[in-house]
């Protein structure tokens, strides 16, 4: 009877770890097969002319969006309260045109049949919040993410398995938890958005970083709200994009090629429906923002308190107070300007840059890492001749075991 209960207890053991252990195997193939990176030296960026990605567009045509948002999912085990219908009711409300829910791990398509439907969700799963956000997903979700730590190199190669998968992938909440440090911004390439604006904080040091060193990345701004009960995490950001209709294409593409800015709402204690809408309609809108020669123009729909000019590594360049228009003369030194505005009633707007180049669009990865083959198959290496040894270790132990009587099913 004894034994019986001893095999009872080892095999209620065995079932008991067999989840820990599928994770372990699992996450031990993740960390051994990704591949190792040459990082070449990023260059800034050059060139006579200015790429101005708010050139030439029609003030009427701003739709508010936001992309990342969480509904109830995988039976209530993600953190998420409320139902579809109820979150992408409550942000038609405040008058988002595109609402577009990114669940952990899960691509939502409730909505997959109405116009403008936007297939996203939040990929990632470690403790670091190492989280990313395809947009125009092709459905398929990338189960390969690093639990414990994540390094560049890990970080670079999910960045280039999700751009295969999706048409504009943004890098949510770099600083959060530490996901991003701002050095791996100098480096990384391949994604499109960094997610500036958050609900949780504002992470311009991660996007100067990238811009100081060439990487042609534009904002994103989004809630992150994971309940649209509580009223303070409704409508903290939006990203308000140029595009002629709410549809799939005309967004995603606006968003790619910088035609947006992004929003900070002032939020307090205690607000209703109706103060949210109410401040949703003081936004205000550009007029005019223009490259000529050298100078950088901005003209507001509304005069502004403060305007603020910054450029490389997060330097401010240039402030003008009390004022709907402002001009900044572009210094030889300075590789890119983006300009922030206040309204003085706590409404901020957050612009995209103008970069220097040669013409057009600078490429987003005009240094690429590239991944290093020998270094790769030196890892792997390594790390299959640790494994064979700790397995033959293993088995040497277990026999040596048995050979003493020690084995608990034969005590």
């Amino acid at each position: 009877m004894k034994r019986v209960v001893k095999i009872i207890v080892w095999c209620l053991a065995v079932l008991a770890g067999l989840p820990v252990a599928a994770l372990v195997v699992t996450q031990a193939w993740f960390y051994a097969s990704c591949p190792v990176y040459r990082f070449g030296e990023p260059q800034p960026f050059s060139g006579a002319a200015f790429y101005n990605p708010y050139a030439g567009l029609d003030a009427g045509q701003w739709k508010k969006a936001i992309f990342h948002l969480h509904t109830k999912s995988w039976g209530g085990l993600t953190d998420g309260e409320n139902d579809r219908d109820t979150v992408v009711g409550a942000y038609r409300s405040l008058g988002y045109d595109v609402v577009a829910i990114s669940n952990y791990m899960h691509v939502d398509t409730a909505g997959a049949s109405l116009p403008g439907y936007i297939p996203c969700y939040e990929h990632g799963y470690g403790y670091g919040k190492t989280h990313q956000l395809p947009m125009g997903s092709d459905g398929k979700v990338l189960w390969r993410d690093y639990v414990f730590v994540q390094d560049i190199h890990q970080k670079q190669y999910t960045i280039d398995l999700l751009k295969r998968r999706c048409e504009v992938l943004a890098l949510n909440h770099p600083g959060l938890r530490k996901g991003y440090a701002p050095g791996d911004f100098k480096y990384l390439s391949g994604y499109h958005l960094v997610e500036i604006l958050n609900t949780w904080h504002t992470w311009t040091e991660h996007w100067d970083t990238a811009l100081s060193n060439g990487h042609s990345v534009w904002l994103t701004a989004n809630d992150d709200a994971h309940t649209v009960t509580d009223l303070e995490r409704v409508q903290q950001c939006a990203v308000f994009i140029h595009a002629p209709t709410a549809g799939r294409g005309d967004i995603l593409s606006g968003i790619r090629r910088g035609a947006a800015f992004g929003v900070r709402f002032p939020v307090t204690a205690g607000q209703t429906w109706g103060e949210k809408r109410a401040v949703a309609a003081e936004v205000s809108f550009p007029a005019g923002i223009a490259v000529r020669n050298d100078t950088l123009s901005v003209t507001w729909g509304r005069r502004m308190s403060v305007i603020t000019f910054t450029g490389d590594g997060g330097k401010v360049l240039a402030t003008a107070a009390d004022t709907s228009s402002a001009v900044y003369v572009i210094r030889p030194e300075d590789t890119y300007v983006r300009v922030t505005l206040e309204d003085g009633g706590g409404l901020v707007y957050y612009l995209n840059p103008v970069v220097r180049s040669a013409g057009g669009l600078p490429p987003a990865r005009q240094r690429p890492a590239e991944m290093d083959a020998g270094a790769t198959l030196r890892k792997r290496l390594i790390i299959a001749g640790g494994g064979l040894l700790v397995s033959v270790a293993a088995v040497a132990a277990c026999c040596r075991k048995r050979r003493s009587g020690g084995h608990l099913l034969y005590k």
